[in-house]
């Protein structure tokens, strides 16, 4: 069976089944040593003495003035770290962390070998095929498998926003080992990406690259990769005190944002715009481009670009000239495109099995339900309705051994699946198995009280809850009270005490006391939350979309990416 090469199937074939590419610019480090954990925690940005075995985590390197000197993923293996760093950065990654090691027993190796990527909804799928012993295995970020009857390193790890692994082999005949991986991918309708397709899938999901989106010029705030590669918790390293600096009074003055081209079919043929090109609004700069391509997904023309804070405004359509000549681009939180998880995925699957189900005969020789179900099932192992649905329809087919496997799968999977027992019940009872059929009714019966029971007690601690919230925002209250008393002005205490009635329903009192906040200082995102949340509840639907457009247009010069993003999903529910 030939893998499929065409460029609309290699995009759409990602998104829909799934990819697999190699990666000859990937490394691998390993870092060992009974100082290993220590040092790493005390020179990368992110948590490592967090990092459970098998986990892993995102981080990054730093000059003193918080300049990005590397990216990678850290991967945890009992009290060994593995570091896996793309565009050939393991050099310098060894030499910047060398240069700190003095007395520390710590030792950094680039190990040999090659890097293969497999990403898209068919991943897990194909690494089952290969190899895999269970679906559970693969939800471990990193460990060691047999697959292809070679000795992989399979890390988990999104180049594409989609479910994703890097496998590393070090053994030297990968040619070999990649043909048979086509070979295999190809019967799960998987294609094989080229560079340009992998370059497109990468900005599609937002996912800046060292050396084209960022370098040794860029604070590591101007990326916006400090949400996900810095820990603003843990001890000092280099370049934090920079961060806290410019975590504590607001934004850079630019940052890394989307932006997608008015129009479609003028921009499917057109070359890349060189990296850095100029974006210039009433002939000054206001932009820099970086990595930009056509999607075929979105049908748009769309780049990572540095804008200044002024004009990075999520949603904000720029009339810009770029090159010379005039385009419009509206400003994208990233990333462009976010593909379903396969959680919800494997739900789609169910829904479309259960459809299916309806029009089939219990003596068809082949039922698309079932197929649907075992799919399902690959990419969620966690789905119990699945279980519940594939095990009658097994029963039905008189597959009684093979159903009765899934319940007890399903009854391992959650002890308190009350289905799981009254199916077993059931498929028992058609074996013949009277003394099973009735033990397993009993307990289904008693999980049903039980659940009964536990659910009476969670409405109540609820209510507990509710309470206790309600007792402690009246407690707070007095204490903003006694400050405003004193400065009727004060920012905090104006926007405690909206907080605080917005928490006790009290909506209409809350609405001076926030506004008052916003008038105090025009940049303080979370006022902007509890204003629209009042305006809600009061449902006055109108002005609380206008208070969360005017807090997204805020958070978005400011790199408030939590209000943000919290004020975009209350924006989303009230529309």
């Amino acid at each position: 069976m030939t893998t499929k090469t065409d460029n609309q199937l290699k995009t759409n074939g990602l998104r829909s089944t799934g990819a697999i590419f190699e990666l000859p610019s990937h490394q691998l480090i390993e870092v060992i040593g009974k100082d290993a954990e220590r040092f790493l925690h005390s020179q990368t940005t992110s948590d490592v003495k967090s990092l459970p075995d098998s986990g892993s985590q995102m981080s990054a390197l730093l000059d003193r003035k918080a300049h990005v000197l590397a990216l990678f993923d850290i991967y945890k293996q009992g009290e060994k770290f593995f570091l896996v760093s793309d565009n050939n950065q393991a050099d310098a990654i060894i030499k910047q962390l060398d240069a700190f090691r003095f007395a520390d027993k710590v030792e950094f190796k680039i190990l040999p070998g090659s890097f293969f990527a497999i990403q898209g909804p068919h991943a897990r799928p194909l690494l089952l095929a290969i190899g895999a012993k269970t679906a559970e295995q693969l939800d471990l970020h990193f460990s060691e498998l047999t697959l292809l009857e070679k000795s992989v390193f399979l890390f988990s790890k999104t180049l594409t926003g989609e479910d994703g692994y890097l496998l590393f082999l070090s053994d030297g005949k990968s040619s070999s080992f990649f043909e048979k991986l086509k070979e295999e991918a190809a019967q799960l309708d998987m294609s094989v990406l080229d560079k340009k397709n992998i370059e497109s899938a990468r900005i599609e999901a937002g996912i800046p690259a060292f050396g084209s989106d960022l370098s040794d010029e860029n604070l590591m705030p101007e990326t916006g990769l400090d949400h996900s590669h810095v820990s603003y918790t843990k001890g000092c390293y280099q370049g934090q005190e920079v961060l806290a600096r410019v975590k504590s009074h607001g934004a850079p003055s630019r940052g890394l944002v989307g932006l997608i081209f008015a129009g479609d079919k003028q921009f499917e043929t057109r070359q890349p715009f060189a990296l850095n090109t100029e974006m210039l609004l009433d002939s000054q700069p206001i932009g820099w481009l970086r990595s930009n391509c056509f999607s075929k997904v979105l049908n748009k023309y769309v780049a990572l670009a540095y804008i200044k804070r002024e004009f990075r405004v999520v949603g904000k359509v720029l009339s810009v000239t770029i090159d010379g000549m005039p385009f419009q681009v509206e400003v994208a939180l990233l990333p462009f495109l976010t593909p379903a998880t396969n959680e919800k995925k494997a739900r789609e699957l169910y829904e479309q099995a259960l459809a299916s189900f309806t029009s089939e005969k219990d003596d068809d020789k082949t039922s698309k339900a079932e197929s649907l179900l075992r799919e399902a099932l690959m990419l969620n192992p966690a789905l119990e309705d699945a279980y519940e649905a594939l095990g009658v329809i097994l029963s039905r087919k008189n597959k009684l051994d093979e159903a009765v496997s899934l319940m007890q799968t399903l009854s391992e999977l959650n002890a308190d699946s009350v289905m799981a027992h009254a199916n077993l019940s059931v498929f028992y009872m058609q074996q013949g198995l009277i003394e099973k059929a009735e033990e397993e009714k009993a307990i289904s019966m008693s999980i049903r009280m039980r659940m009964a029971a536990k659910e009476a007690t969670r409405e109540r601690q609820e209510e507990e809850e509710k309470k206790r919230q309600k007792e402690e925002a009246q407690g707070r209250m007095e204490m903003f009270a006694q400050v405003l008393e004193i400065d009727s002005e004060d920012l905090l205490a104006n926007s405690g005490m909206g907080n605080c009635l917005v928490t006790l329903e009290q909506f209409e009192k809350a609405l001076p006391y926030l506004k008052k906040a916003i008038e105090v200082k025009p940049t303080h995102t979370v006022a902007y939350v509890d204003l629209a949340k009042a305006f809600s509840g009061l449902k006055r639907k109108l002005e609380a979309a206008e208070t969360l457009q005017k807090g997204i247009e805020v958070a978005s010069k400011r790199g408030d990416m939590m209000p943000l993003k919290q004020m975009q999903l209350q924006l989303k529910e009230l529309r």
